[in-house]
């Protein structure tokens, strides 16, 4: 062990071998508390939720009845929420969890994250006066949108549709953001392939690191006599500090994650501190794990062989020939095949397009190897012609040494690859999430439509708040014997000349109405059938519908003021008012959908990190070996910032290079996807996320190995070799 120790000091290159032993240690340690957190966080709010869930009094009869409850939705930026209305029975009825005491009548009890996001909102008043916040305990996560409603009136809760119920605790995501979370296996799928996978890759560059080095020194320990248990003992004596090291920077985020609730960025989210802390000894087993992973990792791949030398060698330069001829093909086999190779077989479609992804990540490095060498080749005779040593010098390593550029570029690009086709398949919509989406984009707030209560008096009430200019039309849909659907619209006489109809006899309308709200309304409540129009109150609509909503227009087509709108319809018209536009109920999974991206990028980033940290550390022991090669040249001139133009050739030019093919071929596989029947699309916070990321790597490399280079030439000295 005291042979390792001071081993891995003083051999050339232990210095980074010992950052790169860090890192790795960091990163995998990070990426198994992610794991073990993601688990954490599914069971507090399972628990959470099961605690709060209603008890029905109909699935227990002899319990006595405790309070009225009705669940309903509502929305701030398209982000739906659970809203309760709730009204306690008897006098002692027992508090939902995270309530202190049972609002007034006319008031609400807001979650934290509500109260904060929706005050420009009007939410501190849309279903009364807020009273108070829901304490941590019942919400699903401490960032989670809800509100508790007790009405002024206990009269206005829908007996019909509301339950009564006994108290509270029962199994299940029964109301809030429990309902649209992804399942524990699709986060722990990506985790483990943006976070784990790269962290290993990290671990495996970083024991590589002054592979040389260690085989000789391997040899040497053979031929003295050292056993295999020896030999052992001193490569975990050479990377145990640092493992030890790396797992302790690892921890610290969970540490600090188990005293405040932390709040994630790109995805604001907000961790549970007590979900974490009551995972402490888990997590801490995980980084426990990892630091051994690393130790052993270290230990293992460092073997004798039968012919006198260990696993571990310096890898030569050399390029494959034919694959960056394999390239073009493969964009255009994965661009063009799947869709006449497929036959409308979805499952074959991916499964084509899949095996084309996976053959072009693996040929572009090669591509960027090729570009790299020609570049190396015009860069040698420019630095000859001119005079400059430094372009001269890194122009013909570069163009004998295509395989290290290959080998520098080759996670990078896999690992741009990987994120955008994790984030390109989690954006994936049906056509009918789509056509909310492009029909929100369309219509933005100038229409909304209620669903109005059979109770004239309170569809009076809601009429009497509106805003001036704003038009109410009373729209009934029933289903005939033919299972058509048949829609007709009921609007005084002022309402119909507002959208251009004339009362003696107002013309129905339908997806072609050169009115785009009305068109919209036609494509969603009477499957493109025509409309109806006839003269009449809102207020009385016939009873052989089915289905009863109120539409709201502006009198000139201007957006309507939607917080007011929602405010009176909460405390006039109904508990369950489904205040939304044309498909507003399909628009609300885009917007979930959407929120996956952000996690792809979150995770992603990271991956990338560690991936491009994991090859810029063994780019830099490349550069290191060569830069001790031209040592004698910056001695013999006297001019360090000779490195400075060959670390920018040798390092920066290739990753910028692979980052700009990276994203530019991620683009052109994207195009399958993107096509209206697949219904993905590309995520712009994802691609700014990751060009960020790389540009960012790219500069740190190019400066850590200039100067690297400058020290390595300072201490440089004549050898007799």
């Amino acid at each position: 062990m005291t042979v390792g120790w001071h081993a891995g000091r003083s051999v050339r290159g232990g210095a980074l071998r010992f950052v790169a032993l860090v890192c790795a240690a960091a990163a995998l340690t990070l990426a198994v508390t992610a794991l073990v957190l993601s688990a954490a966080a599914y069971d507090g709010r399972d628990q959470r939720s099961a605690a709060r869930n209603p008890v029905v009094h109909d699935s227990d009869p002899a319990r006595p009845a405790v309070a009225l409850w009705q669940s309903s939705f509502d929305e701030i930026e398209q982000e739906q929420y659970s809203v309760i209305h709730i009204a306690p029975l008897t006098q002692g009825a027992p508090l939902p969890p995270g309530l202190r005491t049972w609002p007034k009548p006319g008031q609400s009890v807001l979650s934290p994250a509500l109260a904060e996001r929706g005050a420009s909102h009007g939410i501190l008043t849309r279903y009364g006066r807020a009273s108070g916040r829901i304490a941590e305990r019942g919400l699903a996560d401490p960032g989670e949108l809800l509100a508790y409603v007790r009405p002024a009136d206990d009269r206005f809760i829908d007996r019909e549709k509301a339950f009564t119920i006994n108290g509270y605790g029962v199994p299940g995501a029964m109301f809030g953001n429990s309902q649209n979370v992804e399942s524990l296996k699709v986060l722990t799928t990506t985790v483990l392939g943006l976070l784990v996978l790269p962290a290993l890759g990290l671990t495996v560059v970083a024991v590589r690191m002054g592979a040389e080095a260690r085989r000789r020194r391997t040899v040497l320990l053979d031929a003295l006599g050292a056993s295999w248990t020896a030999r052992t003992l001193v490569n975990c004596g050479e990377s145990l500090l640092p493992a030890f090291v790396g797992t302790a920077l690892g921890l610290a985020p969970a540490f600090w994650a188990s005293h405040i609730e932390v709040t994630l960025p790109l995805t604001d989210y907000t961790v549970s501190s007590a979900d974490v802390a009551r995972t402490t000894a888990t997590w801490l087993l995980g980084a426990l794990a990892s630091c051994v992973v690393v130790v052993l990792t270290a230990s293992a791949l460092h073997r004798v062989r039968r012919d006198g030398g260990t696993r571990l060698r310096a890898a030569g330069g050399r390029l494959p020939r034919w694959w960056p001829a394999v390239f073009p093909f493969a964009v255009l086999f994965t661009v063009r095949g799947p869709e006449p190779l497929s036959h409308g077989n979805t499952f074959l479609f991916l499964l084509i397009y899949s095996a084309g992804v996976a053959l072009t990540l693996a040929t572009l490095p090669s591509v960027i190897g090729l570009l790299i060498a020609l570049i190396g080749r015009a860069l040698g005779w420019t630095g000859r012609r001119t005079g400059m040593s430094g372009t001269l010098v890194a122009g013909r390593w570069m163009a004998h040494h295509p395989g290290i550029t290959v080998r520098l570029v080759a996670g990078l690009v896999i690992a741009v690859g990987l994120v955008g086709q994790v984030q390109l398949h989690s954006s994936r919509l049906s056509s009918d999430y789509a056509a909310a989406r492009a029909s929100a984009d369309r219509l933005g707030d100038t229409v909304y439509t209620v669903t109005q209560p059979d109770l004239g008096d309170r569809t009076r009430a809601f009429l009497a708040e509106l805003p001036s200019g704003v038009q109410a039309y009373s729209m009934t849909g029933r289903t005939d014997a033919h299972n058509r659907t048949i829609v007709s619209v009921q609007a005084p006489c002022t309402a119909l000349e507002a959208i251009k109809r004339s009362c003696d006899h107002p013309a129905p309308f339908g997806v072609t109405d050169p009115d785009a709200r009305l068109s919209e309304l036609a494509r969603w409540f009477s499957d493109g059938a025509d409309i109806s129009l006839r003269v009449g109150p809102v207020t009385a609509t016939p009873a052989t519908g089915d289905d009863r909503y109120l539409v709201l227009l502006d009198a000139h087509g201007k957006s309507l003021p939607a917080d007011r709108i929602r405010q009176a319809a909460f405390t006039r018209l109904s508990p369950t008012p489904n205040v939304e536009i044309p498909g507003g109920s399909w628009l609300g999974g885009t917007v979930a959908r959407a929120g996956r991206g952000a996690w792809v990028a979150l995770f992603g980033v990271a991956g990338i990190t560690a991936m491009a940290l994991a090859l810029s550390l063994n780019s830099l022991a490349e550069f290191q070996r060569f830069s001790r090669s031209v040592a004698p040249l910056g001695v013999l001139t006297g001019r360090r910032l000779i490195f400075l133009a060959t670390a920018a050739w040798t390092l920066l030019l290739p990753l910028l290079l692979a980052a700009g093919l990276g994203l530019l071929t991620n683009a052109w596989l994207a195009t399958p996807l993107t096509d209206p029947v697949v219904g993905a699309s590309p995520s712009t916070a994802v691609l700014v996320s990751l060009t960020i990321t790389l540009v960012v790597v790219a500069f740190a490399v190019w400066l850590i190995g200039s100067v690297s280079a400058v020290r390595t030439t300072d201490r440089w000295k004549p050898e007799t070799d």
